[in-house]
């Protein structure tokens, strides 16, 4: 069975081929502008409908001109089209009042729904909604129509008031009565219309987060086969696809034969209808849209690439604005992921054609529309935030600045609006620290001198202000008034959670400019209206719970109580979220990083004040941390499903099982390194700290883990390594020498910690690494353990191995890897020890060997010495198979055994000649995360790759210590390090410090 990531990428490739020349060809023989919304444009009036055989013309003027309402309907429509929405009203109203008074009150309704239509194209929301109601006043009900025209004609006015719902921020309102013109859609099997009502789902899907439903119903906008197949598939978004798409087969000549065609002009019979391929055009940037959102960067790069070719070259200019712009948002998506994996290059060139993107998009985009506003500020937010193009470009963001000053003033009031205000308004302030950085004006000094009237009050005054000017005269008056003109326009629409957004952030604004009252009144007004019943908005309140918590901490009053209250208050919303991480974490890992986990680690800092916390304290902290680790795996797959049932506490599992371990946590704080200590058969937590600044910590970890990874660098590597035994060790040292029960130490780790081998580290008074003193050392990802057994009841059953690997030099997906030497004498050296079940080598290793073979037998043991690497990007996450890359998601597959009912589990995965990713501080989150969700019960692997003859030594070695009586995993790993370093071979710890153990360490 292929890996499912090549299925994956083979079929997108597959469909992007199909979609692209179904486009050309439909664009070849007819090409339309898109807007934003697929129903923005007028219904049609029922023709020839059966509605009342008595009615009359119903001749309506304006002055002494006399028309039908069919005429001034047509007016209405030219009008509309010409975008002079005023007189397009006008001339609805007209063709209302003609139909009215014929009696026709079928076409009146639609030319009021029409109306409506043209009302929020003004933002006269009270007309629109007035209209609007009138139209579905006069509609019956849907058991009572008489004909399929006026069942259709009754889901195209739900399609407009939807529309109208959503402009003014009511989505869960508009996704109601969308569903409902849905459902009718489906009993016409009107495929177009079921279309066309699907994309409107899944805009307000999209708005709330629910973007594994949003993927499920653009998937049959955009397939051409399934116009009697009126359903929307239930799997996730990654087996809809793979299974959607990998059976198109066609072959390339008839591809090459179909662009032919559509390039000469002539329609290929075997293409739907002009509209459906408009719609579908519009469904695949949705799709890459969605995609992003959901984290498959690349495939939706490649995707909106091929969807911008196609719009590019068949002269569509609005679509094509949108196409980039969605295009642009991915593209700043993968500059921020290769940011946060520290791989600069390659995130400057992402941010470099996310800015081009954005520039196309505002160029071809009409002028005053929101595709324009929408690509200039995120245009003016990558240059404000970036960091060479600033200096060089303060021309083009103040020339920036004002364009999207004017093209917001003749904007019709929306919802959408409200979040550009709010937009502009946070890249002021971006802009403003910018501004200040290069004189070294500090916060206080610039803050105090310049402050912003509190718009929290009650009825508090909004005062315009021109934004003529340079750059430089941005002022925190400006910022301030931008905030208040988006709070008022929220309220006006009486959009509730467009209000508490615009509030919220302008309490962010007063907390930056430390005006802390002001602050607190705005994140209080925004919390009451997010946990209002109506809303309900958990992803909003957090946020202001996390600020007010912020202002308490830090402001005038330093209310630590109170701040710890609303902390604690955010973190609980935080994990009643757990399973929709993904809609909080927009963003993918980088907006993790952002938006989510400060909330703990500043929650950990508020706890952890003072010389000697409190027990609770200690015990939260451990509990918030732990928290942390669990979303971190969390938004590392992208869903909520690591935590597993049966689990059980570490403490717990510590006295019950090993009365000799030793806990210990170790967090890097802003300006310490905070150490829990839980020590044998003891209820009181210890605590210790060293003070040292978190980038000094960060640098000296970065530090030490470039000079392991290469033989030679023994000095540097304990001038590094010494530090951190000072800062982590040697603090508890005495607390751990005293008892004399301790003989395993157990270490939760901050991720950057977790890079560092803690045999490692170095004593410099007693002349020692801490893998030569008597302690077996273990890293545990958290708190809990899976159904942890002792190696003891292990071994009572009998033992077998499953052993697999590659030992041929490959070349994949561009990357080299080197001949394994020593494959066959490791694994012969482990079948000496243990029952070996099967061996799969090379061709032979492949996912339906080995899933074959754990389902069949009871295999406790899992050895596989393969190429691998572990990342904090699952993308880079992987073992090197026969001719593939095994991703994360195939790992997952591999371990996975059975259905749900199987609780035979892997006690003991063994990863051999893996490593971690360079320059990527948390890469052993792809490790622990692959081993806990599987249900691995403890790992063991390689943290870089080193002399593979050494690596079999140990290997081996381990093997034999895991035969001895009482013998628990770690100290098995640790007496093969020790006996390898004390025969003097080479005593270099690159060469013996490789392997930890991850997981259950008995």
């Amino acid at each position: 069975m292929k890996p499912f990531r090549q299925r994956f990428r083979r079929s997108l490739r597959l469909f992007t081929i199909l979609f692209v020349v179904g486009l050309t060809a439909f664009f070849a023989v007819n090409v339309k502008a898109q807007s934003i919304a697929v129903n923005s444009q007028p219904f049609d009036s029922a023709q020839g409908t059966a509605v009342n055989s008595q009615h009359h013309s119903g001749k309506t003027g304006i002055g002494n001109e006399s028309r039908s309402p069919q005429a001034w309907e047509n007016l209405a429509r030219t009008s509309y089209a010409a975008g002079e929405f005023t007189e397009a009203a006008k001339y609805w109203r007209q063709a209302v009042a003609g139909f009215e008074v014929g009696g026709d009150w079928l076409n009146q309704a639609i030319a009021l729904s029409n109306l409506s239509l043209t009302y929020q194209q003004l933002g006269r929301w009270e007309e629109a909604n007035s209209a609007i109601g009138k139209s579905r006043s006069l509609l019956p009900e849907e058991s009572r129509v008489q004909s399929p025209g006026e069942l259709k004609a009754i889901a195209q006015i739900l399609d407009i008031q939807s529309n109208g719902q959503w402009e003014q921020g009511q989505i869960n309102l508009a996704l109601q009565t969308g569903k409902q013109a849905t459902k009718i859609y489906v009993k016409l099997k009107d495929d177009l219309g079921w279309k066309r009502s699907l994309i409107a789902q899944v805009k307000t899907l999209q708005e709330l987060g629910l973007y594994q439903q949003a993927c499920q119903a653009i998937i049959p906008v955009i397939e051409s086969n399934n116009s009697e197949n009126f359903t929307i598939p239930s799997q996730d978004c990654q087996q809809l696809i793979t299974k959607k798409l990998e059976p198109i087969k066609k072959s390339r000549a008839v591809t090459n034969a179909t662009r032919s065609l559509s390039q000469n002009g002539i329609r290929s019979l075997s293409e739907v209808e002009v509209s459906l391929k408009n719609i579908q055009i519009t469904g695949a940037r949705l799709l890459g849209d969605v995609w992003r959102q959901l984290g498959y960067l690349k495939e939706s790069q490649q995707l909106l690439e091929e969807v911008e070719q196609v719009v590019t070259q068949q002269e569509s200019p609005q679509e094509q604005a949108l196409v980039l712009l969605s295009l642009g948002d991915t593209y700043q998506a993968l500059g921020n992921r290769n940011k946060f994996l520290s791989e600069l290059k390659q995130s400057e060139e992402y941010y470099q054609k996310a800015r081009d993107s954005y520039g196309k998009s505002a160029v071809v985009a009409a002028n005053n529309s929101f595709v324009k506003v929408q690509a200039q500020l995120n245009l003016l937010s990558v240059l404000v935030k970036g960091k060479s193009e600033f200096t060089g470009n303060a021309k083009e963001i103040e020339k920036l600045r004002l364009e999207i000053w004017s093209q917001l003033s003749k904007l019709p009031p929306s919802h959408k609006l409200v979040y550009a205000e709010v937009n502009l308004m946070n890249s002021f302030v971006d802009l403003k620290k910018r501004l200040e950085t290069p004189n070294h004006v500090s916060n206080s000094s610039k803050v105090n001198s310049e402050k912003i009237v509190n718009y929290c009050l009650p009825n508090s005054a909004i005062v315009a202000e021109s934004a003529l000017g340079n750059i430089e005269s941005v002022s925190w008056g400006e910022v301030g008034r931008l905030g208040a003109k988006a709070i008022a326009l929220a309220r006006d629409l009486g959009d509730f959670r467009a209000t508490a957004y615009a509030l919220g952030n302008l309490g962010t604004v007063y907390e930056k400019n430390q005006q802390w009252l002001e602050a607190q009144q705005c994140t209080e007004q925004a919390l009451l209206l997010s946990q209002n019943v109506q809303l309900n908005a958990p992803d909003l309140a957090y946020q202001w719970q996390w600020q007010l918590g912020r202002i308490r901490w830090l402001g005038e009053a330093k209310d630590v109580k109170g701040a710890i209250g609303a902390y604690t208050a955010a973190f609980n919303t935080l994990q009643s979220l757990r399973n929709d991480f993904v809609p909080i974490s927009r963003d993918g890992q980088f907006d993790f990083r952002d938006r989510v986990e400060p909330v703990y680690r500043e929650f950990v800092d508020l706890l952890l004040q003072g010389d000697k916390p409190i027990q609770e304290n200690l015990k939260q902290a451990r509990n918030v941390i732990e928290a942390l680790q669990v979303a971190e795996l969390d938004n590392f797959f992208r869903d909520g499903c690591v935590v597993v049932n049966k689990a059980e506490e570490i403490d717990k599992i510590a006295d019950k099982y090993d009365p000799t371990a030793a806990v210990i946590h170790a967090i890097i704080l802003p300006n310490r390194l905070a150490i829990i200590l839980k020590l044998p058969g003891k209820k009181d937590l210890e605590y210790r700290e060293s003070y040292q600044q978190k980038t000094l910590v960060k640098n000296t970890i970065k530090n030490l883990q470039t000079y392991l990874i290469q033989p030679g660098n023994t000095p540097e590597v304990l001038a590094e390594s010494k530090k951190l035994y000072k800062w982590l060790i040697q603090p508890i040292e005495s607390l751990l020498e005293s008892d004399r029960d301790v003989k395993t130490l157990v270490f939760i780790l901050d991720r950057p910690l977790q890079g560092i081998p803690m045999g490692s580290l170095y004593d410099e008074r007693s002349d020692q690494y801490l893998m030569e003193k008597d302690y077996a050392l273990a890293l545990v990802p958290g708190l809990q353990l899976l159904e942890p057994k002792p190696w003891n009841q292990v071994k009572s059953s009998k033992l077998k191995v499953l052993l697999g690997g590659v030992d041929l030099p490959q070349t994949l997906e561009g990357q080299n890897f080197e001949k394994i030497q020593k494959l066959l004498e490791e694994l012969d050296g482990v079948g000496k020890n243990i029952s070996i079940s099967k061996r799969f080598l090379n061709e032979n290793f492949t996912l339906t060997n080995l899933q074959q073979e754990l389902a069949l037998a009871n295999i406790p043991i899992l050895h596989i010495k393969t190429h691998g690497q572990f990342s904090s990007d699952p993308e880079k996450t992987f073992l090197v198979g026969f001719g593939t890359l095994l991703k994360s998601n195939d790992l997952d597959k591999l371990i996975k055994r059975g259905n749900k009912q199987d609780v035979r589990a892997i006690e003991l995965l063994v990863l051999s000649a893996c490593k971690t990713a360079q320059g990527d501080d948390r890469a052993v989150l792809g490790l622990s995360g692959v081993a806990i969700r599987a249900g691995a019960r403890s790992t063991i692997s390689s943290l870089w790759v080193a002399e593979d003859a050494v690596n079999t030594k140990i290997i081996v070695r381990f093997y034999e210590e895991l035969r001895q009586p009482g013998m628990t995993r770690a100290k098995a790993l640790h007496n093969a390090q020790k006996a390898y370093f004390q025969a003097k071979e080479d005593q270099e710890p690159h060469f013996w410090a490789p392997y930890v153990i991850v997981g259950n360490w008995l």
